[in-house]
């Protein structure tokens, strides 16, 4: 699991759970609503990716990547989504958000994968390629370079500068993946009622903010009936409302 170990007295301070996160990161959309779904008080420490509040060092001591999630819990620093998820179903496993069978718990972990496998190469590409959308500009690649460790973040970083942005062959691969993940989502919504059992489990958690940021972008989800309705089932209730509705314009003061 992704730790940071950290020797600064400030975070070492930390009490309780302190979110650093970003409105409108699917990323971190997602540890909002696992919060308020376990009933898990938190602090939030809002990183301003518009104005590039990731890519201070003093953020970095939290990330190493610079990205948004990460969580420090009475001192201990975890990042990456798909691992805080865990951590938090360790730490804090009631109510459970993990599937009672193991052929169920081991698609879970499948899914909780993909969410790190698939966000540069099919949901970043996707959405950055439909908006033709720029987070870096090219005098501050320089100074992200120096900083990120990540060769498939500055990849893809300076991929969305050169001259005619995303190729348009990367984001039709993009859309095929997404159109082929989606298809397996209505498929086994057909057998379960959630993705990979009857109850909902930290697979729907990590792939509803897809949704969110997929549809903002105009992706053709009536395509899936029975997604849809998972859609409309999930984004009714109150976790989805505090942790991904009242954050999205969230304008810092």
């Amino acid at each position: 699991m992704p730790t940071n170990p950290s020797n600064d007295p400030k975070i070492k301070a930390m009490k309780g759970v302190n979110l650093f996160h970003y409105s409108q990161s699917n990323c971190a959309m997602r540890i909002r609503i696992a919060l308020e779904e376990k009933g898990i008080p938190w602090t939030s420490q809002y990183i301003n990716l518009d104005t590039q509040d990731n890519l201070t060092d003093e953020y970095f001591k939290i990330h190493p990547h610079g990205l948004v999630p990460a969580i420090v819990h009475d001192g201990v620093i975890v990042y990456e989504s798909s691992d805080i998820l865990r951590y938090l179903e360790e730490k804090f496993p009631e109510p459970s958000l993990i599937p009672a069978k193991d052929s169920e718990r081991e698609e879970m972990e499948e899914w909780l994968e993909m969410t790190r496998d698939l966000h540069v190469k099919v949901i970043k590409v996707w959405v950055y390629g439909k908006e033709r959308y720029r987070s870096k500009t090219k005098e501050s690649m320089g100074a992200y370079v120096k900083k990120q460790p990540n060769q498939e973040l500055i990849d893809f970083h300076k991929m969305t500068l050169q001259d005619g942005h995303i190729p348009q062959n990367k984001i039709d691969e993009a859309d095929r993946r997404l159109h082929e993940l989606f298809a397996r989502i209505e498929s086994n919504l057909g057998k379960h009622k959630w993705i990979v059992s009857d109850t909902m489990t930290l697979a729907d958690i990590a792939w509803i903010p897809n949704y969110t940021l997929l549809n903002y972008n105009n992706f053709p989800f009536d395509q899936y009936p029975r997604a849809l309705n998972w859609i409309e089932r999930f984004t009714s209730r109150p976790s989805y409302e505090k942790g991904v509705t009242q954050w999205f314009d969230y304008v810092p003061a």
